[in-house]
């Protein structure tokens, strides 16, 4: 069975979930070790989620000692070194229908743990065990947007056109045409965020877009979210377009102009994925408050 694209947290989930399975003599990758092999990764949310774990990882540890094996599937996905349980198998394909839904193409923590709690109730003897974590702060950490900041002065922004990607600001004569094209494709809640960059008495208007061929495939908007100055977002390329470069040079160039704005670190707000941020401009996740 073809596995979609993975991000490297996800593929560092599979083996720590291997890893897991192989110590606790599972025959197949249990949903227990899925669950637990995301929150051994560490990094990101992975680490939040770990550090919300923490304290019940002896009772976890017993957990998984006593609960029933789990059936199964007898089908070998590609990434996996052993087959999932049938439990497992649920949990990977109902988070590949969320990454579809979500018009994403690598399939990412958020996708899994949403899929494993959404699934959760057909394992009682699994959700009863779990009550010692908790799950609603798991799932606004790792399943939820998140908000992060970028500092601005640690590089230069700058990139090499390469001919393919055209990046430009739009022109105010281009309100009509943008506002319509970005409504199509990625829904009235962003259209009308972009519209407050018109509004904006701003020399120039701070939204990039991106054309191959020329056609218009992406956009980058700053300075637009709620008119708060500092602000990254929203971002979106079409799907034919992603993979190929556009995304990181749209957010360059926003950057490179949010620098030479004197602006000395960015918010990314509610930006997804997490993890294209971490490595292309190392994003660093903004905590969530302590909750009571």
């Amino acid at each position: 069975m073809k596995a979609p694209r993975l991000t490297q947290k996800v593929q560092q989930m599979i083996q720590q979930a291997h890893e897991l399975a192989e110590r606790n003599q599972h025959a197949s990758i249990q949903s227990i070790d899925l669950f637990m092999g995301a929150a051994l990764v560490r990094k990101g949310t992975l680490r939040e989620m770990h550090d919300l774990i923490e304290p019940n990882l002896d009772e976890i540890e017993g957990l998984i000692k006593s609960l029933s094996p789990e059936a199964s599937s007898g089908i070998w996905i590609e990434s996996f070194s052993k087959p999932p349980s049938l439990n497992t198998l649920k949990i990977w394909n109902a988070s590949i229908d969320i990454m579809k839904r979500y018009n994403q193409t690598f399939l990412n923590e958020g996708h899994i743990i949403k899929a494993f709690y959404s699934l959760l109730s057909d394992h009682p003897e699994l959700e009863s065990g779990l009550k010692v974590v908790r799950k609603e702060r798991i799932m606004q950490t790792v399943a939820s947007s998140r908000d992060l900041t970028v500092d601005l002065l640690n590089r230069d922004w700058s990139f090499k056109e390469d001919g393919q990607v055209e990046i430009s600001f739009v022109d105010i004569k281009e309100k009509d045409a943008l506002l319509s094209w970005s409504q199509r494709h990625f829904g009235e809640n962003w259209s009308e965020t972009l519209r407050c960059a018109f509004q904006s008495p701003a020399p120039h208007i701070p939204i990039l877009k991106a054309k191959m061929g020329g056609e218009m495939v992406g956009f980058a908007a700053y300075d637009v979210y709620m008119n708060k100055k500092g602000v990254f977002g929203p971002m979106g390329i079409l799907p034919t377009a992603r993979h190929q470069g556009v995304g990181r040079k749209l957010l360059y160039a926003a950057l490179q102009s949010m620098k030479e704005k004197r602006y000395m670190y960015v918010v990314l707000k509610e930006a997804g994925p997490i993890e294209f941020y971490e490595q292309t401009c190392n994003a660093k996740l903004i905590p969530l408050e302590d909750w009571k």
